[in-house]
């Protein structure tokens, strides 16, 4: 796999709301990400940088996270370099684009963006009014209104709460 589509399937999975900067790897961001700004695989690629010093917990969220890159790159590298080559990583760009050209992506490819979509729609429906209540003025992309309902769990509807476990 090219390093532009591993960067854009790290992008592209962690920009939209699987933020390593919440959950197991918050510490561990915290601690030694400091003043390194999300989005594009950064956090991703500090805490890879400094694997030793990284917590067992944030080392299953990585190693997780990796899987489910190599698993998204097998499906849809082909698709990506014929459909979304001139696609800017980021914010869930390669993902949009993605779905935008479903009906004629692999059918391995289509089935890995129909799950996404379907976790999303999940997403929305167990915590968009948690959201809109909660964290008005956020701006969507790279994990902030993931961040925001994270700040304040016990306010979350106990839909939304289930979900964030």
């Amino acid at each position: 796999m090219t390093t532009w589509i591993r960067t854009a399937l790290v992008a592209a999975l962690l920009s939209p709301g699987a933020a390593l900067a919440q959950g197991a790897c918050k510490a561990d961001v915290d601690r030694l990400c400091q003043g390194i700004p999300p989005g594009s695989g950064r956090i991703a690629a500090c805490l890879k940088a400094n694997q030793a010093q990284v917590s067992p917990a944030c080392k299953a969220e990585l190693a997780s996270v990796a899987r489910t890159v190599r698993e998204v790159g097998a499906a849809c590298e082909d698709d990506i370099h014929s459909y979304c080559a001139d696609v800017q990583p980021g914010q869930g760009r390669v993902l949009r684009c993605l779905a935008a050209a479903a009906p004629s992506l692999a059918p391995a490819c289509r089935e890995v963006i129909r799950g996404a979509q379907e976790k999303a729609a999940e997403f929305r429906k167990a915590c968009g009014r948690d959201a809109r209540k909660l964290c008005k003025g956020i701006e969507p992309g790279e994990g902030r209104i993931l961040a925001c309902l994270q700040s304040r769990k016990a306010d979350l509807s106990p839909a939304c709460q289930a979900l964030l476990q």
